[in-house]
Protein backbone atom coordinates (compact mmCIF):
# COMPACT_ATOMS: atom_id res chain seq x y z
CA UNK A 1 0.00 0.00 0.00
CA UNK A 2 1.01 3.31 -1.06
CA UNK A 3 2.23 5.95 1.69
CA UNK A 4 -0.11 8.93 1.41
CA UNK A 5 1.41 12.23 1.94
CA UNK A 6 1.00 14.40 4.81
CA UNK A 7 1.63 18.06 5.23
CA UNK A 8 3.65 20.48 3.24
CA UNK A 9 6.50 22.56 4.46
CA UNK A 10 4.78 25.17 4.50
CA UNK A 11 1.91 24.45 6.10
CA UNK A 12 3.81 22.86 8.70
CA UNK A 13 5.86 26.18 8.82
CA UNK A 14 2.91 27.64 9.16
CA UNK A 15 0.77 25.54 12.38
CA UNK A 16 4.78 25.73 13.87
CA UNK A 17 4.59 29.48 13.66
CA UNK A 18 1.16 29.96 15.48
CA UNK A 19 1.86 27.57 17.51
CA UNK A 20 4.73 30.34 18.82
CA UNK A 21 2.43 33.34 19.01
CA UNK A 22 0.02 30.91 20.81
CA UNK A 23 2.76 30.14 23.31
CA UNK A 24 4.09 33.64 23.94
CA UNK A 25 0.58 34.64 24.90
CA UNK A 26 0.26 31.82 27.36
CA UNK A 27 3.64 31.93 29.02
CA UNK A 28 2.74 36.11 29.82
CA UNK A 29 -0.20 34.97 31.28
CA UNK A 30 0.51 31.84 33.29
CA UNK A 31 4.32 33.67 34.73
CA UNK A 32 1.87 36.48 35.53
CA UNK A 33 3.96 39.13 33.33
CA UNK A 34 0.53 40.90 33.06
CA UNK A 35 -2.29 40.36 35.31
CA UNK A 36 -4.29 37.48 34.96
CA UNK A 37 -7.32 39.85 34.02
CA UNK A 38 -6.07 41.03 31.12
CA UNK A 39 -6.14 37.93 29.29
CA UNK A 40 -9.16 35.92 28.14
CA UNK A 41 -9.39 32.12 27.61
CA UNK A 42 -9.16 30.35 24.23
CA UNK A 43 -8.86 26.72 22.76
CA UNK A 44 -5.92 25.74 20.75
CA UNK A 45 -5.83 22.04 19.20
CA UNK A 46 -8.62 21.34 21.89
CA UNK A 47 -6.52 22.66 24.81
CA UNK A 48 -7.26 25.43 27.03
CA UNK A 49 -5.00 28.71 26.31
CA UNK A 50 -4.83 32.28 26.84
CA UNK A 51 -4.87 35.46 24.67
CA UNK A 52 -3.68 39.10 25.86
CA UNK A 53 -6.54 41.31 25.50
CA UNK A 54 -4.17 44.42 25.79
CA UNK A 55 -3.82 46.03 22.11
CA UNK A 56 -0.20 46.87 22.75
CA UNK A 57 0.49 43.68 24.12
CA UNK A 58 -1.10 41.58 20.93
CA UNK A 59 0.76 44.73 18.34
CA UNK A 60 4.15 43.47 19.77
CA UNK A 61 3.56 39.81 19.74
CA UNK A 62 1.87 40.13 16.31
CA UNK A 63 5.18 41.97 15.10
CA UNK A 64 7.35 39.60 16.23
CA UNK A 65 5.36 36.62 14.89
CA UNK A 66 5.08 38.27 11.51
CA UNK A 67 9.07 39.24 11.60
CA UNK A 68 10.53 35.48 12.57
CA UNK A 69 7.72 33.66 10.55
CA UNK A 70 9.91 34.07 7.15
CA UNK A 71 12.92 32.79 8.88
CA UNK A 72 10.91 29.26 9.69
CA UNK A 73 9.65 29.28 6.41
CA UNK A 74 13.92 29.67 5.05
CA UNK A 75 14.16 27.16 7.75
CA UNK A 76 16.89 29.44 9.90
CA UNK A 77 15.54 30.51 12.76
CA UNK A 78 17.45 28.31 15.45
CA UNK A 79 16.59 29.93 18.91
CA UNK A 80 13.26 31.82 20.02
CA UNK A 81 13.59 32.93 23.94
CA UNK A 82 11.40 34.84 25.97
CA UNK A 83 13.42 36.35 28.28
CA UNK A 84 11.75 37.17 31.62
CA UNK A 85 13.67 40.15 33.83
CA UNK A 86 13.30 41.79 36.96
CA UNK A 87 12.18 45.50 36.41
CA UNK A 88 14.07 47.11 38.67
CA UNK A 89 17.30 45.91 38.08
CA UNK A 90 16.75 43.89 34.84
CA UNK A 91 18.38 41.16 35.66
CA UNK A 92 16.53 37.93 33.65
CA UNK A 93 14.48 35.48 35.95
CA UNK A 94 13.98 32.71 33.60
CA UNK A 95 14.43 31.96 30.13
CA UNK A 96 11.57 29.97 27.42
CA UNK A 97 13.60 29.00 25.00
CA UNK A 98 12.26 27.53 21.98
CA UNK A 99 14.67 25.55 19.63
CA UNK A 100 14.02 24.25 15.94
CA UNK A 101 15.04 22.11 14.11
CA UNK A 102 14.69 21.29 10.29
CA UNK A 103 14.63 18.17 7.52
CA UNK A 104 18.45 18.20 5.83
CA UNK A 105 16.70 18.69 2.17
CA UNK A 106 14.74 21.98 3.22
CA UNK A 107 16.75 24.04 0.62
CA UNK A 108 15.28 21.22 -2.07
CA UNK A 109 11.61 21.88 -0.45
CA UNK A 110 11.67 25.35 -0.65
CA UNK A 111 12.34 25.86 -4.72
CA UNK A 112 9.53 26.00 -7.07
CA UNK A 113 6.34 24.81 -5.69
CA UNK A 114 8.46 22.12 -3.88
CA UNK A 115 6.64 23.61 -0.66
CA UNK A 116 3.50 23.34 -1.26
CA UNK A 117 3.50 19.33 -2.11
CA UNK A 118 2.72 17.03 1.01
CA UNK A 119 5.13 15.03 2.19
CA UNK A 120 5.49 11.80 2.96
CA UNK A 121 6.45 10.61 5.97
CA UNK A 122 4.99 14.26 7.59
CA UNK A 123 1.90 13.79 10.09
CA UNK A 124 -1.37 14.93 8.54
CA UNK A 125 -3.56 17.98 9.96
CA UNK A 126 -5.02 16.01 12.82
CA UNK A 127 -1.54 13.83 13.76
CA UNK A 128 0.44 17.44 14.06
CA UNK A 129 -2.48 18.74 16.18
CA UNK A 130 -2.82 15.88 18.51
CA UNK A 131 1.32 16.72 18.74
CA UNK A 132 1.05 20.64 19.17
CA UNK A 133 -1.95 20.03 21.96
CA UNK A 134 0.65 17.52 24.02
CA UNK A 135 3.46 20.28 24.34
CA UNK A 136 0.63 22.39 24.89
CA UNK A 137 -0.34 20.66 27.68
CA UNK A 138 3.35 20.36 29.30
CA UNK A 139 3.37 24.80 28.59
CA UNK A 140 0.56 24.99 30.67
CA UNK A 141 1.74 23.06 33.62
CA UNK A 142 4.32 24.85 33.72
CA UNK A 143 3.37 27.06 36.34
CA UNK A 144 3.33 24.81 39.13
CA UNK A 145 7.04 23.75 38.61
CA UNK A 146 8.29 26.70 38.56
CA UNK A 147 9.43 29.32 41.44
CA UNK A 148 7.09 32.64 41.90
CA UNK A 149 8.97 35.67 40.50
CA UNK A 150 9.15 38.48 42.91
CA UNK A 151 8.00 41.80 42.15
CA UNK A 152 7.63 43.50 38.93
CA UNK A 153 8.80 41.25 35.44
CA UNK A 154 8.75 42.21 32.34
CA UNK A 155 10.44 40.28 28.72
CA UNK A 156 12.27 40.49 25.57
CA UNK A 157 12.05 38.05 22.53
CA UNK A 158 15.66 37.17 21.11
CA UNK A 159 15.78 35.19 18.40
CA UNK A 160 18.84 33.22 17.04
CA UNK A 161 19.18 32.08 13.39
CA UNK A 162 20.93 29.34 12.15
CA UNK A 163 23.59 31.22 9.78
CA UNK A 164 24.09 34.18 12.67
CA UNK A 165 22.98 37.07 10.49
CA UNK A 166 19.99 39.42 11.16
CA UNK A 167 16.71 38.25 10.38
CA UNK A 168 15.81 39.25 7.13
CA UNK A 169 13.35 41.34 8.63
CA UNK A 170 15.95 43.55 9.31
CA UNK A 171 16.85 43.93 5.38
CA UNK A 172 16.04 47.55 5.11
CA UNK A 173 17.98 48.73 8.07
CA UNK A 174 15.27 49.78 10.15
CA UNK A 175 13.25 46.64 11.23
CA UNK A 176 12.31 45.96 14.96
CA UNK A 177 15.09 43.26 15.64
CA UNK A 178 18.53 45.05 17.95
CA UNK A 179 21.60 43.23 19.20
CA UNK A 180 20.38 41.55 22.47
CA UNK A 181 22.03 42.24 25.78
CA UNK A 182 24.52 39.96 26.64
CA UNK A 183 23.00 38.78 30.13
CA UNK A 184 19.43 37.92 28.44
CA UNK A 185 20.88 35.40 26.22
CA UNK A 186 21.40 31.43 27.14
CA UNK A 187 25.14 30.67 28.24
CA UNK A 188 25.33 26.79 28.83
CA UNK A 189 28.13 26.61 31.59
CA UNK A 190 31.81 25.89 29.73
CA UNK A 191 33.38 26.35 33.09
CA UNK A 192 34.58 23.29 35.48
CA UNK A 193 34.71 25.47 38.54
CA UNK A 194 31.75 24.80 40.73
CA UNK A 195 31.32 28.50 41.35
CA UNK A 196 30.37 29.06 37.85
CA UNK A 197 26.64 31.26 37.89
CA UNK A 198 26.16 29.07 34.70
CA UNK A 199 26.38 25.88 36.91
CA UNK A 200 23.28 26.71 39.04
CA UNK A 201 20.99 27.59 36.38
CA UNK A 202 20.34 23.61 35.06
CA UNK A 203 17.95 23.30 31.83
CA UNK A 204 14.34 22.03 32.35
CA UNK A 205 13.56 19.90 29.51
CA UNK A 206 9.44 20.63 29.03
CA UNK A 207 8.92 19.24 25.95
CA UNK A 208 9.56 18.22 22.12
CA UNK A 209 8.01 17.81 18.91
CA UNK A 210 9.40 15.52 16.51
CA UNK A 211 7.64 16.34 13.15
CA UNK A 212 10.47 14.93 11.20
CA UNK A 213 9.89 18.49 8.90
CA UNK A 214 10.40 20.86 11.21
CA UNK A 215 10.94 19.90 15.08
CA UNK A 216 10.59 21.95 17.90
CA UNK A 217 11.42 22.32 22.08
CA UNK A 218 10.81 24.01 24.94
CA UNK A 219 13.35 24.15 27.41
CA UNK A 220 13.14 26.31 30.47
CA UNK A 221 16.15 28.39 32.53
CA UNK A 222 15.35 29.71 36.21
CA UNK A 223 18.22 32.12 36.76
CA UNK A 224 20.28 33.03 40.12
CA UNK A 225 18.48 36.55 40.14
CA UNK A 226 15.06 34.60 40.81
CA UNK A 227 16.62 30.91 42.94
CA UNK A 228 19.36 33.01 45.00
CA UNK A 229 21.30 29.91 44.68
CA UNK A 230 24.28 32.28 44.28
CA UNK A 231 24.47 32.72 47.56
CA UNK A 232 25.08 29.48 48.12
CA UNK A 233 28.24 28.30 50.23
CA UNK A 234 30.22 25.63 48.46
CA UNK A 235 31.23 22.98 50.90
CA UNK A 236 35.43 22.63 50.57
CA UNK A 237 36.03 19.06 48.84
Amino acid sequence: MTAQPGLSYKEIADAITSFLEISLHTLLCIRQIYPPSTFTRRRAHSCPVYQSRHPLVRSYISEVIASISPEIHEGRLRRMTMVVKGVEDGLPRERMIFDLGYLEEINKLREGRNGDVGLIGAPNAEELSLMLRGFLIKLTALDGQLLENKGETTFAIIVETNDSIQPSANATGEGPWIPALAGDTLHPPSSQDDECIGKHEPLLNVKAVETGVIDIRLMVQECVAKTGVETLKLTPR
